[in-house]
């Protein structure tokens, strides 16, 4: 019989025995846990890149094209219609097809933009990158703070003298002049003058008054708006403003004979009427035989030339000093948005260089019925068929300009304000210089 120990012994064996035979007969062991990699947090980036950036590739791998990103939307606010605006949104999307800058034009109303720039402003909605409109539109910009100074090294060296006058004020230019306008010429009724079109202002007057009767106008003209005098004031060796456009100039020695002018003049004006509008209907009617009229009237002359045939001359030279009368030269002119900065501000020049290309002016000049802003571009029009644009073309390299500032608008206020009185007779010549300046000085003061 076994003894206790002993059977211990093989009891133990037998278990041992039994985890082995266990072990061999099982399957294999469960492959070690992989290793979990850590997760890379990506630095953030500009979500509007410029360049999309190249991805790190593994030797051997091919990449593949990365289409180019675009830039974000530049809005383009254009206060212009017609055949002018098409042109503009045409250069715009060819513009966009070959660059990073979305350029996208927004019309604005004539004489609405400012409108417009104040109620996006108060709505706190995204403001202009760009603009374009005249140089009056430009002046009230100026004030508002709506644009900053433009680089005047972009500007042609052969720029219109009067276009550049328009957009500059502090030493600082404020806008890329486009196109020029606002040209004054002399309308005459073939039918009413049988003589030569006046080339004096003393052949003028005789003329007129000539024509004049009881049913006929010798004159029409914007009678008591002060830019109809200005081409005489110039004539005469005087201007509103200094050239700087700080100072109002308007008692000076050449505002009495310029004043004595169109006093001479009206004496041919109509009668029970004097008003622009008014003026406009009787020459269009076959009622008044000479207007002075500008470059924006055209088109409704052209609308009834078939029943009216009209002849264009340039504004008559004035014996006393051998001068031509020149109206004030405006223009259209694209400017940089106050908010403009960075790499939209490069894409927005990148645009305006294009505008300021000779081609491009030309073609925007064809769409508008207007001049271009250089000589480079005027070079490459054909106006022999267009009479109003030809005459224009000869003078508006010496035509003036008008200083966008606060005395310029004063100096022409104050002139207009005494005009009816001096056509009147209620205000005497000798006193109407000096009477004007101080009207103007006070508006200056308000």
């Amino acid at each position: 019989m076994l003894s206790f120990a002993r059977l211990l012994s093989l009891r133990l064996c037998a278990s041992v025995l039994l985890l082995v035979c266990l072990a061999a007969c099982g399957g294999e062991p469960p492959p070690p846990p992989t290793a979990v990699p850590t997760q890379v947090i990506p630095t953030p980036v500009n979500p509007i890149p410029t360049n999309t950036p190249q991805p790190t590739l593994l030797p051997g791998v091919t990449p593949t094209p990365t289409p180019m990103l675009r830039s974000q939307t530049l809005p383009f606010w254009v206060e212009a219609d017609g055949p002018l605006l098409a042109e503009l949104v045409a250069l715009a999307a060819a513009f966009n097809a070959t660059h990073h800058a979305s350029i996208a034009v927004v019309a604005r109303p004539l004489d609405g933009l400012r409108p417009s720039l104040a109620t996006a402003q108060l709505l706190d909605e995204p403001l202009p990158a760009l603009l374009w409109a005249n140089q009056s539109t430009l002046a009230g910009l100026i004030v508002d703070g709506q644009i900053q100074a433009f680089p005047a090294e972009r500007v042609a060296s052969d720029t219109f003298p009067a276009l550049l006058t328009a957009a500059r004020r502090d030493a600082q230019l404020w806008g890329l002049p486009v196109l020029a306008h606002n040209n004054l010429v002399l309308l005459y009724n073939r039918e009413l003058v049988e003589d030569a079109p006046p080339s004096t202002s003393d052949q003028l007057i005789v003329q007129s008054r000539a024509a004049a009767t009881p049913l006929v106008a010798g004159l029409v003209m914007g009678w008591n708006e002060a830019y109809w005098t200005l081409p005489w004031l110039y004539a005469f060796g005087g201007a509103p403003t200094t050239p700087d456009g700080q100072t109002i100039t308007l008692d000076t020695p050449a505002m009495t004979p310029t004043l004595n002018l169109m006093r001479e003049l009206y004496a041919a004006a109509p009668q029970n009427g004097d008003g622009y509008a008014r003026g406009q209907r009787l020459l269009t009617q076959g009622y008044a035989a000479f207007a002075i009229d500008g470059d924006w009237a055209w088109g409704q002359y052209l609308a009834v030339s078939a029943t009216l045939e009209l002849g264009v001359a340039p504004l008559p030279i004035v014996p006393a000093t051998g001068r031509r009368a020149l109206p004030p030269l405006g223009g259209s002119y694209v400017m940089l948005g106050r908010t403009l900065e960075g790499a939209p501000h490069a894409d927005a020049l990148a645009f305006v260089e294009l505008l300021a290309s000779p081609a491009v002016q030309a073609q925007l000049a064809r769409a508008s019925g207007q001049l271009p802003a250089t000589d480079s571009a005027l070079e490459l029009l054909d106006l022999s068929g267009d009479p109003l644009l030809s005459i224009a073309a000869r003078h508006v390299a010496t035509a003036p300009g008008l200083a966008p500032t606060q005395a310029t608008h004063c100096a022409l206020y104050g002139l207009a304000a005494w005009l009816p009185s001096l056509f009147s007779g209620r205000l005497e010549l000798a006193a109407a210089a000096s009477t004007m300046q101080r009207e103007a000085e006070v508006c200056l003061e308000r």
